[in-house]
């Protein structure tokens, strides 16, 4: 701690010019009276001045005690080292370069501490050579040293063997106003303990992480159990450019101010090779939290992403990325609570698999927009698995705008609105829509235009017109209701069964791939290995005649417009909700000029499996006696007519899947590739219990019998992954069928097109729409229990 304190104070110190040695290095006024000149040359290292501690062998100088030593000259091969426990010493580089080939050109012992200074107007270069068999940095800092580094020169550093900046265990590094230059083969600036930049212009490239705190805790022999691997950065101006992260902190990443311009392997549009790569604009292994700054981030994995919780309460953030925009393994909160503004903090999201993601998702304000290949908002954790009631969006305020390829709100548990606006948009693909929720939607505030499912609950009412239902997207795919969603054929095709009975599972014959190996499923454009979507999903035709650009118009009875939108693609609902909207008053929705339904306003309720517009196309479904939805057993989001209700029936009722709860079986939720494994291992009578996580014992049975190689258990499984597997357990039959008919049928990757031929075939996979197949779409339980039983069907 008291290491860490006169660090600090060094740092503060250096900025303020309070020291007499930093003005001194500021003015350039160096003579042996107030400073040691030490100038290098190939052959020798010569000093005079003030100051006697140092040593000198050769081209290598060791300083030994307090005081300011000003280095300038050209060396190819020589060295400046402060010894172990020295502290009070001030290195100022008056246009110095120099390589040290064999070690690191700078190094700072234990414990030692020291500020490095660029001279006011001099260019200075330091570096290590690719052979270099120690150190492995061109600057070094060594346990428990201090560096601050400052000045109004440049430096810059060369880590040709690995580093380019690296401070050890307990080490602190400094950065204030300084040019600095850092290009490394791995990590550009890099330091175990705590790692700040206060200011100066930082251009990093690096073959590894560009800004990293990361504690060697796996050195077996000594390992790193007191680093706290922190990151503060207070101002500044950034420009990284990383193969791996932009900026990682095992611990907390704290951003409270500067600029930065972020690009992580290649940039959002980069394909990945290896799922494991980590390759995030920011990220922390701890909280990350952002309260002001510029940051502008393309990366080919997550923009910003922490291993606990993320909260951006400030700053104008631009991000592109081939994953998740931000991700948080706990909660993502945005903005401050209490606040009324709707300008901060800004976030657009112009790119992303995910746009938001958490276990929790709260915005209480800022100006957020959101574009998203799948879900713009997700509340899902893949630690936790697919429900539980931890999972929650709630919106407080500020101003979202979300464009979604799949769903645009998706709460694997609640929705609560509370204030702010919100418009939302998101597939129309009978599973997926603007709004999908797997708990309660509870409306008590705000502004809300989307499309999808109604609330459940709360004080303000809202207006619906369309294809509304409580699972989401309406009960049928078409104008009258018919046909089933997701492009599943509806259940008493030829292909269904409805006995209940378990059937016999196939023998299976092992991977009888041509060249007698398992491939692994390709990653798609800029998504990762488990073949997540890299575009929106195919829409069905509105029945309300929305399309990509027709204008939305809410009026009130008396002709007055509330609220106007610009639609981004085919809508089959329209739910509206604000302070101007009344309970029991009639509203009316308008397509380019003409009405398409009239709505009396409600309040959200228990049952909203329809709304109360005067145009209900896809309303559907038996009553009961008392008035409610028949359902399939105690699940209320399986309704006994849905197109999966057979299929539910199927899969729970032989023990394959399970509901998420008591009440609910998430028919629009995903599947994991691992879930699919331990549904195929129960169904081919093997006991799936016990293991370190739930999907071991599925993973290692598929992995053994060759039908997964075990990659990814907790990424979404899509339609042609689903396929391969079913084909590699049938034993890889021949089969193959005429694809021609759908227009996408060449985005099938290589490793699946004959499972996706057969199952085509075979009438176990059909078209989302009469000419998509849609092969990277994820696949959600109802498709998989529906595909399910039709495997059983065909393979009893």
């Amino acid at each position: 701690m008291k290491k860490k304190l006169l660090a600090a104070l060094l740092a503060s110190a250096l900025a303020a010019g309070m020291l007499p040695t930093s003005a001194c290095a500021a003015s350039s006024s160096y003579t042996t009276s107030n400073a040691t000149l030490i100038r290098f040359t190939d052959a020798t290292a010569k000093a005079s001045g003030k100051y006697t501690g140092y040593e000198i062998d050769g081209t290598d100088v060791s300083i030994t005690a307090a005081g300011t030593y000003v280095f300038s000259g050209d060396c190819d091969n020589g060295s400046i080292t402060v010894k172990k426990g020295v502290t009070g010493v001030t290195i100022v580089l008056n246009s110095l370069t120099l390589t040290n080939d064999d070690s690191a050109a700078i190094t700072l012992n234990k414990t030692a501490e020291a500020s490095l200074i660029a001279a006011a107007g001099t260019t200075n270069t330091v570096a290590d050579t690719e052979g270099s068999s120690d150190e492995n940095a061109a600057v070094k800092v060594k346990s428990g040293a201090s560096l601050s580094i400052s000045g109004t020169g440049t430096l810059t550093v060369d880590g040709n063997a690995k580093n380019g900046i690296k401070g050890a265990a307990d080490a602190v590094i400094t950065v204030a106003e300084v040019k600095l230059n850092i290009n490394a083969a791995n990590d550009g600036l890099s330091c175990d303990d705590e790692l700040n930049i206060t200011g100066g212009t930082l251009s990093i490239t690096a073959g590894g992480d560009a800004v990293k705190a990361s504690p060697d805790t796996g050195d077996t022999e000594n390992p790193d159990t007191t680093s706290l691997g922190n990151v503060t950065i207070s101002g500044g101006t950034l420009t990284l450019n990383a193969t791996e992260d932009g900026m990682q902190a095992d611990g907390d990443l704290t951003i409270s101010g500067g600029t930065f311009d972020v690009t992580a392997n290649g940039g959002h549009t980069t394909t990945l090779t290896d799922d494991s790569a980590s390759c995030k604009g920011f990220k922390a292994g701890g909280a990350l939290t952002v309260t002001g700054g510029t940051l502008t981030v393309d990366s080919a994995d997550d923009a910003l992403h922490a291993g606990t919780d993320v909260t951006i309460s400030g700053g104008t953030l631009t991000l592109a990325t081939g994953d998740d925009g931000v991700h948080a393994d706990n909660d993502l909160v945005i903005g401050a609570k209490g606040a009324s503004s709707t300008a901060t903090p800004k976030i657009n999201i112009t790119a992303s698999y995910e746009g938001l993601e958490g276990t929790t998702v709260t915005v209480y304000s800022g100006d957020i927009d959101v574009a998203a290949s799948d879900d713009g908002v997700n509340a899902a954790s893949s630690t936790l698995g697919e429900h539980s009631d931890k999972y929650a969006i709630s919106i407080a305020g500020g101003d979202l705008y979300i464009d979604a390829g799949s769903d645009g709100l998706d709460s694997n548990n609640d929705i609560t609105i509370t204030g702010g606006k919100v418009e939302v948009y998101g597939a129309d693909a009978m599973m997926d829509a603007a709004i999908d929720y797997d708990g309660t939607f509870t409306l008590s505030g705000g502004t809300l235009f989307g499309a999808g499912m109604e609330p459940t609950a709360g004080t303000q009412a809202y207006i619906a017109v369309g294809e509304t239902s409580p699972s989401g997207g309406g009960m049928g795919g078409g104008p009258n209701g018919q046909g089933g969603g997701q492009g599943m054929t509806p259940p008493g095709d030829a292909n269904g069964t409805t006995d209940g009975n378990r059937p016999t599972p196939p023998s299976f014959s092992g991977n009888t791939s041509t060249d007698g190996t398992f491939t692994p499923p390709t990653k798609p454009s800029g998504g990762k290995a488990d073949g997540k979507p890299s575009g929106n999903l195919p829409n069905r035709e509105s029945a309300l005649g929305i399309k990509e650009g027709s204008v939305i118009t809410v009026q009130d009875s008396s002709g007055k417009t509330l609220y106007t939108a610009t639609a981004l693609g085919s809508m089959s609902s329209v739910i509206f909700s604000s302070a101007d909207i009344k309970e029991g008053e009639t509203y009316t929705v308008l397509v380019d000029g003409t009405s398409v339904g009239t709505a009396e306003a409600k309040l959200g309720t228990s049952d909203s499996s329809s709304s109360n517009s005067t145009f209900k196309p896809g309303q559907g479904g038996q009553t009961n006696q008392n008035g409610s939805q028949a359902t399939v057993g105690s699940f209320k989001d399986v309704p006994q007519n849905s197109w999966f209700a057979s299929a539910v029936q199927y899969v729970t009722s032989n023990s394959l899947m399970n509901g998420t709860s008591t009440t609910a079986f998430s028919p629009n939720a995903t599947m994991s590739r691992g879930m699919l494994m331990t549904v195929l291992a129960r169904y081919a009578g093997e006991s799936t219990e016990g293991g370190t996580v739930w999907y071991e014992k599925g993973m290692n049975w598929a992995k053994n019998k060759g039908i997964s190689d075990g990659s990814a258990p907790n990424r979404n499984i899509t339609r042609e992954q689903l396929a391969a597997m079913l084909y590699r357990y049938a034993g890889e039959p021949d089969g193959a069928a005429d694809l021609s008919a759908y227009a996408d049928a060449g985005s099938v990757s290589a490793y699946a097109e004959k499972a996706v031929q057969w199952c085509v075939k075979n009438g176990i996979l059909t078209g989302k729409a009469s000419s998509t197949l849609a092969p990277k779409a994820t696949a959600t339980r109802a498709e998989c229990a529906a595909m399910l039983q039709r495997f059983a069907s065909l393979t009893k």
